[in-house]
C-alpha cells in the first residue's frame, strides 16, 4: 500500500506543478521542495502526503469550494488511510510564528483509488476557481 501511495503521489505532486492556480507542491520528492535534498538523503519512498500552496489571489471561501466540489477525495484530517483525504488549512492562523506560505495551502493525503481519477477531480476543482 505505501508503494503505490508514494507513486500516486508522485505523479499528483508533478501533475500538480504545472497547474497555473498552484504556488508551489510540498512533497518531499520533488527537487526545490522544503526538505528535499534531507530527504533524498536519508530515504527512497514519500508516502502519500502532499500539500498544494494555491495562488494568494484566492480566498478562503474559494478554497473551500474547490475541496468541497471534489468527488473522489474526501475532508478529513487523518493521513495515511486507503482513502484519498483533501482538507484546505491557512498556516498562519494555526502557528504562533506565522507562516512562511503566502496562499492558501491544501493539504492531499492520496489513497488508493486510481490515480487518474485523482488527477481529473482534483483538474475539475481548479477549473472552478474564479478568475482573478
Amino acid at each position: 500500500r505505501y508503494a503505490a501511495q508514494d507513486a500516486a503521489a508522485r505523479k499528483i505532486a508533478d501533475w500538480a506543478t504545472q497547474q497555473p492556480a498552484v504556488r508551489r507542491v510540498l512533497h518531499p520528492a520533488l527537487p526545490g521542495s522544503p526538505g528535499h535534498e534531507h530527504w533524498a538523503g536519508l530515504c527512497r519512498a514519500a508516502a502519500g502526503l502532499l500539500t498544494l500552496e494555491l495562488d494568494q489571489r484566492f480566498t478562503t471561501a474559494d478554497i473551500d469550494a474547490l475541496v468541497d466540489g471534489l468527488t473522489c477525495f474526501r475532508i478529513g484530517w487523518s493521513w495515511g488511510g486507503p482513502v484519498s483525504l483533501a482538507m484546505p488549512y491557512q498556516a498562519g492562523l494555526m502557528r504562533k510564528l506565522g507562516s512562511p506560505y503566502e496562499g492558501v495551502l491544501v493539504r492531499l493525503c492520496i489513497g488508493l483509488e486510481a490515480v487518474d481519477d485523482l488527477i481529473a477531480d482534483l483538474a475539475g476543482g481548479l477549473s472552478r476557481l474564479p478568475a482573478r
